[in-house]
């Protein structure tokens, strides 16, 4: 007589190559989810990091995914997760170009959505380095070269930063007018300094992009950038409605990456880091060498405070020595 088969209370899906399989869950057990062992489901893909998320049980029933601070992020449903999520029957998981499937019981019928009018927090507090990049001389540019032609410009440039950013793991981009910022979420308090070599190549990457308009666009004198770079606690998540949520960053480490970028004209630099950031490379070969202790008005705040300044052909260095 043939065997009944028994389908898991709760499952994990997923297309792996050509071949369809089932993941159980159980309480008492986690799913780790990633590149490569000992995960328990393996996921071959470069947009996926090696400890990537869990799925793990939850008291009084249920199963809740967390995002491991992941380079790529960890989506459910399209929406990027920052918090544990519980996981309702029929939730598609995306990571990287794999998406699961979640089959279950939960602990309880989800909360009726909210409308267009209500705000939408899903929050947690992350350790981030933050970069903003802001183009110099806008208002100049915009009288010499009016509106349709700096659109062009300015369209390119943060079209090629975007992808340049999300190559070397930015979780999170906003772009504001001429400037952008873009969030590196770590997975511990405390930063090691290779976590820092994405935050450094893409802005090394981002002056390229801005030194190359020039030729592109034959104007008669280039686009430079200005950047600040700043580490610190943060709220980071999905804020706003229902309709428009937005994945961003809240702090007063933000702010004062904005304020650093804003100190480079004063400083006279292409480049000024936080205190918590420079502390992080310290350690690191060409750190002291690269950037110069500097004291920084930064508006806003009534006490001065330390920045360390670079101009690009510094940091053009210290790459090559710290990251090499």
């Amino acid at each position: 007589m043939a065997t009944a088969r028994i389908t898991p209370e709760a499952y994990l899906e997923a297309l792996l190559g050509s071949e369809r399989r089932r993941f159980p869950l159980s309480a008492g057990t986690s799913c780790q989810i990633g590149r490569g062992e000992p995960n328990t489901i393996v996921l071959t893909d470069t947009q996926v990091s090696r400890r990537h998320a869990v799925v793990q049980a939850v008291d009084g029933g249920g199963y809740s995914l967390i995002d491991l601070g992941s380079r790529n992020g960890t989506f459910v449903n399209q929406r990027r997760v920052a918090t544990p999520v519980l996981l309702q029957p029929g939730d598609r998981v995306t990571i990287g170009s794999h998406e699961l499937v979640f089959q279950g019981a939960t602990a309880a019928p989800p909360a009726p959505a909210p409308s267009a009018s209500e705000t939408v927090v899903d929050i947690d507090q992350r350790t981030i380095t933050v970069l903003v990049a802001d183009i110099r001389d806008f208002t100049g540019l915009a009288s010499r070269l009016g509106e349709a032609r700096l659109s062009e410009i300015i369209s390119a440039f943060m079209r090629e930063a975007g992808a340049v950013l999300h190559d070397h793991g930015s979780w999170g981009q906003k772009y504001i007018g001429d400037a952008v910022m873009a969030i590196w979420v770590h997975p511990d308090d405390a930063p090691q300094p290779t976590e820092l070599r994405g935050v450094f190549r893409a802005l090394d990457a981002l002056f390229e992009i801005a030194a190359g308009l020039q030729s592109r666009f034959t104007l008669d004198a280039p686009i430079r950038i200005g950047a600040g770079i700043n580490t610190g606690l943060a709220a980071v998540g999905n804020m706003g409605s229902d309709a428009a949520s937005d994945y961003t960053a809240l702090s007063e480490a933000v702010n004062i990456a904005f304020r650093l970028e804003s100190a480079t004209k004063d400083l006279r630099c292409d480049l000024a880091l936080g205190t918590r950031t420079y502390e992080v490379l310290a350690a690191l070969d060409g750190t002291s060498e690269s950037f110069q202790e500097r004291t920084a008005n930064l508006k806003g705040y009534r006490d001065p405070r330390p920045a360390y300044a670079a101009d690009r052909a510094s940091l053009r260095r210290f790459l090559e020595q710290a990251f090499a």
